[in-house]
């Protein structure tokens, strides 16, 4: 008999980013597999809902021509308004379309976390629907919140620490997208043998080309959120010394501290310093590809150590060597697949001399860009990870 399977998810297609290419990719996986998925989600508006009038990001016909299986929400409130409001709203919104749903027998309700609020949706539905929850962590949380020092009320995150906990006790199947989250889930549950599966970020096999050659000017790129998490210090840092080696920098970001670092691009008159507007994720791998090394950064917060940001996964896939200011982790998948260099924290300049030396020997280069594809051809290919998924709701 065929499964059946509801995604409930602040993040999908077309928004952009890792968490909405993830769950586009898992809901045609799904459904490619005999998965009789559904979506329920809301209408696209990262980093801004205005962009998404632009049809250039409904880019999947495959997906647009099965819009009667995804349901989206509208949303008085706006992120920006006030965060708590808006994350409380669609946790009600979607508690009432899952009382809406109650008849449509769904084997299983697949939340994505964060935001957190959905999970609590999802666990109310739970019995109404007689279903059961795969729960997916794509952060660890609370600890991403007082990692990025936005919030301290210690009361609430003692609060918050005890919902995380009752969320992975009350999940029937766990999936995290960083092996990095496991000690830390595993120790929070009671049944220690709940099932819990790695299912990271990657790409489809049809995003895999080969693209190297050195017969064009040499280009370092950074791609994604420019925002609390990443140190927008360290961007600007590398940002002017490229500029001072003439080499060219492109950013296609988005995020809270994007106008801060235009301003400073514009005060300091860089000018091998490009940023571009949010654009598919199509148009994005298109630059990576054509770029010689790609950037990316954490701060220095221990709960950043357990992540695996998605705009690395996107970097080796596409070919491009990483030169990262990361921990954890994300170092030991760049290092230990030999596809570029990590480097401590503040270590800006070392890790600007290392892309001056990568400029200077394209062999070397052209080897790191074969371990990237050759890591993810093993480790990353959506096609391949699904199958474990497929076995936990099959059986």
């Amino acid at each position: 008999m065929t499964k059946k399977v509801l995604i409930m998810t602040q993040n999908f297609y077309p928004v952009i980013g890792s968490a909405g290419n993830r769950m586009k990719n898992i809901f045609q996986l799904l459904n490619e597999n005999n998965i009789e998925t559904e979506v329920l989600t809301t209408e696209p508006a990262y980093p801004n809902k205005n962009m998404y009038k632009n049809r250039v990001f409904w880019d999947d016909e495959t997906i647009n021509r099965q819009s009667h299986k995804i349901t989206r929400v509208s949303l008085k409130n706006s992120h920006y308004d006030n965060r708590l409001f808006f994350y409380v709203e669609i946790m009600v919104r979607f508690f009432m379309k899952l009382w809406k749903y109650r008849n449509r027998n769904y084997d299983y309700l697949y939340v994505s976390s964060p935001p957190i609020f959905i999970v609590f949706s999802a666990l109310l539905g739970k019995h109404i629907l007689k279903s059961k929850i795969i729960l997916e962590i794509r952060d660890l949380w609370p600890d991403s919140l007082t990692g990025v020092k936005t919030f301290d009320n210690k009361f609430i995150i003692q609060v918050f620490r005890w919902l995380e906990k009752m969320m992975y006790n009350k999940a029937d199947i766990i999936v995290i997208n960083s092996e990095g989250f496991r000690n830390h889930i595993r120790s929070k549950l009671k049944n220690k043998d709940k099932p819990m599966i790695y299912l990271p970020n990657g790409p489809r096999k049809s995003e895999m080309v080969n693209n190297f050659s050195n017969d064009k000017t040499f280009r370092v790129v950074y791609t994604g959120n420019v925002g609390l998490a990443q140190d927008i210090d360290r961007l600007k840092l590398i940002s002017k010394l490229l500029d001072e080696k003439n080499i060219p920098f492109d950013i296609i970001g988005y995020g809270i501290k994007l106008p801060e670092l235009k301003q400073f691009i514009k005060e300091k008159s860089l000018k091998n310093v490009n940023v571009y507007e949010p654009t598919t994720r199509k148009k994005s791998l298109e630059m990576i590809k054509k770029s010689d090394v790609a950037i990316a950064f954490l701060n220095d917060e221990e709960v950043f150590e357990t992540v695996l940001p998605g705009k690395i996964i996107d970097y080796m896939s596409c070919g491009t060597p990483v030169i990262a200011g990361v921990k954890g982790i994300a170092a030991k998948v760049i290092t230990e697949n030999d596809a570029g260099y990590t480097f401590e924290y503040e270590d800006t300049e070392s890790m600007v001399a290392k892309i001056e030396e990568l400029k200077n020997n394209p062999e070397k280069r052209k080897r790191l860009s074969y371990n990237c594809k050759k890591a993810i051809e093993d480790q990353f290919l959506w096609e391949t990870n699904i199958e474990k998924l497929l076995k936990l709701i099959n059986n």
